[in-house]
């Protein structure tokens, strides 16, 4: 699944229903700190978007 090329910028009230989904009950104030933490990881995400498929990754891990 892909994100659209522009997300709606998250608020409290979004972040409280996408919590309460999953059935979680948050306070305003865990709502608030959480926000600056969600928004980073979605942009994070954006930041990926628009690299090629075929790049190859940055490090690799072998067993030997």
């Amino acid at each position: 699944m892909r994100y659209p090329a522009r997300m709606e910028k998250l608020t409290v009230d979004t972040l409280r229903t996408l919590a309460n989904a999953q059935g979680l009950e948050l306070s305003d104030g865990e709502l608030a700190a959480l926000l600056p933490l969600v928004e980073a990881g979605r942009n994070g995400l954006a930041a990926i978007r628009d690299i090629p498929p075929e790049t190859e990754p940055a490090s690799q891990y072998r067993i030997f």
